[in-house]
């Protein structure tokens, strides 16, 4: 591509004279300000197919196209994509005349601010090739409704979980290495400074990575690439927060190299005026940069961003209790104390990232190499009442309620009555609607008690904490590196590849967070206390420091850190061929998870404390691919992989917070996909019709529940799970009117268990295996999205600036997540069969409404409003999840054996009723 606008600069003078077109006058403007556009793409289709960087010469370069008709379609970043028809003519200039690009809609965004950052994708590298262009610089009407549209009822892309797609900042991976979930949460709210964004759907190359199945996503947040601007935002929402503020400041690169930016954000709610009660909400967000062009090839650049963050999370609850209280979105987290409402579940968390990048790019432009390095450190902390020798706090908890009475007891000694008076109290006590703080208070102040160790030694005389708030801490420290090439070594061949490298220390421990009116907690094993009560030594939590008595601030419980590392290598090699794109691609990566203890377990003396075993994981991948190009506007697309993939810390070791166990015979999942496309770009219409098969082996999870049957608290370790993924996906744009466009978007899937997986329980307190067996899940539905999601949409653009929107979805196929004891062989032979087939909820249609206006005020200054109303028909049943609680009920039989009997009660959540929100910016 280089080459080609070398050649034809070398004959710009010529062609400016003899065709006499020059007029000086930029060729692409900015519909609004009227500013000439940056760094615009063209791909060129017809007698002649080239791809170009266009500048300022652009009306000359076009003019030396041969006659004939031509497709050509504009592309730059932040904007839409602009496609018209040309018909040249033999001896005359291109006759084209001013274009205008109009920015992308910033309104979407702000109705998910929490859950998706900034709504445009692509980057420079990405204009550069017309494989990659074709589906990320123009904004792909799929994606775009997957992202925002569907994201209400929690959508997840052909039903992958959070660790299929991987998530970067500035070429680092920033998937949790414990859970492989990504980390979105870090940058909130610093939505100015995220936009830049390179954005690729099973395993289309990207400059920056090898890539997922799912789709990879690389934010970048250099400083030159921010235009000058000052930028004030003010935002409102009955969401989780109330206001938000916000300001950005750029200053563009400067005449001296030197190029800088800054964010900072507030987003603020005390919890009266979001959806669900209790969510409250107090965040800070803030971002610095500093970039520096060190000559023409080198430029060295400095960001720090972070998000502290505090706010109280509302949790699922059972059907039964929605009823109760008459309302689908009760938060039986909160409670009153002094007249006000406390969340019992606050998630605090504050991770600072500071990365130093370095970017190379020789004279020619066909060797750019990106180098970042990057240290993410701080607390990350999620509060949860804990208890000991007192009655449940917890107001939903299953005896507190009617059916516990009725269909939950044994038949034989059900009690109508008892039921009737537990009905009223819910409607009537709020105290019992609701955790009762201050009865709380009152029973700890009550427990004067003097503390004695098995000598009879005196450990402490105070008021003993039956009830307390403890922090669970997740702190991670993580330092990272990663490198990629993009070089051209001839027109037709692209080759892009790197290394990366990830060594990340969690830091996993309870603190008393608030004694709640008590003196102080007596450190022990509760559940070894009870256990093996003639035995002081097993329930010491540390026998290095025994008999410990811990008070606000203190470790306590559990202590230890999850060590993981990884180091990847990668290539792909693109091929730009005559009507036809095609690639390949490898990777290979090394994983390594240890467990350090810091704690000597009474229960466990042997395998709790210090360093365990490193558990390794040598995986490959592979890929390739290929478009078509039937003519400039229709084209076939494919991809196969196959990728293997380390399980992540949190399913391989077993219980971690007690001792270094960790499965069988661990193995790496493994990945086969593929994909078949059509796509069109046509003037009028865009958009794409996707089929897609994924098979996903050897997946493990780790999960523990309390065993009414055993009487104990168990483990349960599921290998070999295998799942499959089955569908397609059609997304498209069209422009009606150059006023109007619709757009539409159709999920279908079939997302199943493919195999029966392997269980083994073992119980928490002796690591002692009770049971192993399998678990028939085959034929079964994966559960945690809508199988099928659609959306159909108009947007009217005013001539005067503004756009109206409207948006029908439905969502439909979503089934709750599957508890395995129901369907072993135990629960098959003991439960009723109903139970076995996993619910499916309840179908739904919602409808939204966007607006949006920008007032330009003088030259370079413009006032822009935007609104947003989801669910405008107030559709307050629509389950948008749902989980089968892992307990379940047990009687006894008359040989006198617990027999299991009736599993607990689904949870679930609902997608809210109508919802706004209104953002208003200043930018100058």
């Amino acid at each position: 591509m280089n080459k080609l606008i070398t050649v034809l600069a070398c004959t710009l003078t010529f062609a400016s004279v003899g065709l006499g077109q020059t007029t000086g006058e930029p060729l692409v403007i900015d519909s609004q300000s009227g500013k000439p556009v940056a760094k615009v793409h063209v791909s060129i289709y017809g007698p002649v197919a080239k791809k170009m960087l266009l500048g300022q010469d652009a009306r000359s370069v076009l003019a030396l196209l041969p006659k004939g008709r031509y497709t050509l379609t504009f592309s730059a970043e932040g904007y839409e994509t602009k496609q018209i028809e040309l018909v040249k003519q033999e001896n005359e200039a291109s006759g084209l005349k001013q274009l205008k690009l109009v920015a992308l809609r910033e309104g979407g965004n702000g109705r998910y601010d929490d859950l998706i950052v900034s709504e445009e994708d692509g980057n420079e590298a990405a204009g550069m090739q017309d494989r990659v262009t074709l589906l990320t610089s123009s904004r792909d009407p799929f994606l775009s409704a997957s992202g925002y549209v569907f994201s209400t009822a929690r959508f997840r892309n052909r039903g992958y979980d959070s660790q299929y797609n991987e998530q970067m900042l500035n070429g680092i991976g920033m998937n949790d290495l414990n859970s492989g979930y990504s980390a979105w949460s870090l940058w909130g709210g610093l939505n100015d400074v995220t936009r830049q964004q390179e954005t690729s759907q099973s395993f289309e190359p990207i400059v920056s990575g090898f890539g997922a199945v799912g789709v990879t996503n690389n934010v970048t947040t250099r400083p030159s690439m921010f235009g000058a601007q000052h930028r004030l935002t003010y935002s409102n929402s009955n969401l989780t927060y109330s206001n938000r503020f916000a300001y950005t400041y750029a200053s563009g690169e400067r005449k001296d190299g030197w190029s800088f930016a800054a964010s900072v954000a507030r987003r603020i709610g005390n919890g009266q005026y979001s959806y669900v009660r209790g969510q409250y909400y107090d965040a800070w967000s803030y971002f610095l940069g500093v970039e520096k062009k060190l000559d023409e090839m080198n430029s060295l650049s400095l960001i720090a961003l972070g998000a502290p963050t505090r706010r109280g999370v509302a949790s699922a609850t059972t059907q039964e209790v929605y009823d109760l209280v008459g309302s689908n979105f009760y938060n039986p987290n909160i409670g009153r104390q002094g007249g006000k409402w406390r969340n019992a579940r606050e998630r605090r968390n504050h991770e600072p990232i500071v990365q130093l990048s370095h970017y190379f790019s020789n004279l020619e432009k066909t060797l750019n190499i990106n180098t970042t390095f990057s240290y993410r450190f701080g607390k990350n902390a999620y509060s949860s009442l804990n208890w000991y020798n007192a009655p449940d706090p917890r107001a939903d908890y299953y005896r507190y309620l009617p059916s516990y009475f009725t269909r939950m007891a044994d038949p034989n000694s059900q009690d109508g009555d008892a039921a009737a008076i537990y009905e009223e109290l819910w409607k009537s006590d709020p105290n019992v609607r609701y955790i009762n703080w201050d009865r709380l208070y009152e029973v700890n102040r009550g427990n004067l008690t003097t503390v004695k160790d098995a000598s009879g030694r005196t450990l402490a005389t105070g008021r003993k904490a039956l009830y307390m708030i403890e922090d669970r801490h997740t702190d991670q420290r993580e330092f990272a590196w990663a490198t990629s090439a993009n070089w051209l070594p001839k027109s037709w061949l692209e080759i892009t590849g790197g290394a990366n490298f990830r060594h990340n220390r969690t830091a996993n421990y309870a603190e008393v967070g608030d004694l709640l009116g008590a003196d102080f907690v007596y450190d022990i094993d509760k559940f070894a206390e009870r256990d093996f009560g003639g035995d002081a030594t097993k329930s010491q939590v540390d026998l290095l420091h025994p008999d410990r008595i811990v008070q606000k601030g203190d470790r306590f419980s559990y202590d230890y850190t999850a060590q993981s590392y990884r180091y990847q290598m990668w290539a792909n090699a693109t091929y730009h061929l005559t009507r036809l794109d095609a690639y390949t691609g490898i990777s290979y990566t090394h994983t390594g998870m240890q467990r350090e203890g810091h704690q000597k377990r009474g229960l466990f003396p042997d395998n709790s404390y210090g360093l365990s075993d490193r558990v390794k994981f040598n995986d490959l991948g592979v890929k390739a691919g290929a478009t078509y190009e039937l003519n400039g506007h229709h084209y076939l697309q494919t991809n196969v992989a196959y990728l293997e993939q380390a399980p992540t810390f949190q399913n391989l070791f077993i219980s971690p917070r007690t001792r270094d166990s960790y499965i069988e015979d661990p193995k790496s999942e493994k990945i086969f996909s593929a994909e078949a496309s059509y796509l069109v770009r046509l003037p009028w219409l865009r958009g794409r019709v996707t089929a897609f098969y994924t098979h996903i082996a050897d997946h493990t999870r780790s999960m523990s529940f309390y065993d009414d049957s055993r009487a104990s608290f168990s483990n349960y370790i599921i290998t070999g799970i295998a799942t499959r993924h089955l569908g397609a996906e059609a997304g498209f744009e069209v422009k009606i009117s150059p006023t109007l466009t619709a757009n539409a978007a159709l999920a279908l899937g079939q997302y199943q268990y493919a195999n029966n997986p392997s269980y083994i329980q073992s119980i928490d307190n002796s690591n002692e295996i009770v049971d192993r067996d399998r678990i028939y899940w085959k034929g079964l539905n994966v559960s945690g999205t809508p199988q099928t999601a659609a959306t159909l949409g108009l947007t009217y653009y005013s001539p005067w600036y503004a756009n109206f929107g409207i948006n029908a979805n439905y969502f439909g196929r979503n089934f709750v997540s599957m508890s395995p004891v129901i369907r072993t062989d135990r629960g098959r032979t003991s439960l009723d069969y109903n139970y076995i087939l996993p619910e499916q909820l309840r179908d739904g249609f919602t409808v939204d409404l966007f607006a949006s206006y920008s007032w330009r005020i003088t030259y370079g200054t413009y006032l822009r409003f935007n609104l947003s109303v989801s669910n405008v028909l107030n559709n307050r049943s629509l389950p948008n999840g749902g989980y089968e609680q892992l307990r379940i009920r047990t009687i006894r039989a008359t040989d006198g054996t617990q027999q299991l009997y009736r599993p607990f009660d689904t949870k679930l959540s609902y997608v809210y009723g109508t919802t706004f929100f209104f953002n208003t910016t200043l930018q100058f």
